[in-house]
C-alpha cells in the first residue's frame, strides 16, 4: 500500500504538466490571425485645408459670467433662518425686540455680534452661522444688524 501511494506521489508532477503546452497559441476561430497580427492605427490625417480654413473661421462663443444671487436683507435672513431661535427664544436667544436681553450683548459692540453670528457662542446653542450656513458674512451681518436696531 505504501509503495502504491509513493509511486502516484511521484508521478503526479509529471501528470500535472504533460497537458500544459509551453507556446502560447492565438485563439483558435476566424479572426485569430487579425487578433494577433493586426498593426496598430498610429497615423493621424493632417487637417484639409477646408478644415483648416473652417477653424480659422470659427467664432468662439463668450463664456456666460456665473449668476451672483442676489444678496439677502437682514430681514430676509432673519425670517429664513434667524426666527427659528429668536423668534421664540428658544434655548434661552435673545428674542427680537427684547431690549433688556440684548442690552449688554449690544453694549459689546457689533464687530463681537458679528463674530458670534459667524463662529457661534460657545457655551450657548449659538452655533456657527446659526442655521445659515449658505449665507454670506454680509448677510450675517445684516441679519445681526436688522435684530440689534428691532432690540433697542
Amino acid at each position: 500500500m505504501k509503495i502504491k501511494i509513493s509511486f502516484v506521489v511521484l508521478l503526479l508532477p509529471f501528470f500535472i504538466t504533460a497537458g500544459c503546452d509551453s507556446e502560447q497559441k492565438p485563439p483558435a476561430g476566424k479572426n485569430a490571425e487579425t487578433i494577433s497580427t493586426a498593426p496598430a492605427a498610429t497615423e493621424v490625417a493632417a487637417p484639409t485645408a477646408a478644415q483648416e480654413s473652417a477653424a480659422e473661421n470659427k467664432t468662439v462663443e463668450p463664456v456666460a459670467e456665473p449668476v451672483q444671487k442676489a444678496a439677502l436683507s437682514g430681514e430676509q435672513v432673519y425670517k429664513k433662518s434667524c426666527v427659528n431661535c429668536h423668534g421664540a427664544g428658544v434655548a434661552n436667544s435673545p428674542k427680537l425686540g427684547d431690549a433688556a436681553a440684548w442690552a449688554h450683548r449690544i453694549a459689546k459692540g457689533n464687530d463681537a455680534l458679528y463674530n458670534s453670528a459667524k463662529k457661534g457662542v460657545a457655551g450657548t446653542a449659538m452655533m456657527a452661522r446659526g442655521t445659515c450656513g449658505a449665507c454670506s458674512d454680509e448677510e450675517l451681518e445684516a441679519a445681526v444688524d436688522f435684530m440689534v436696531s428691532g432690540s433697542k
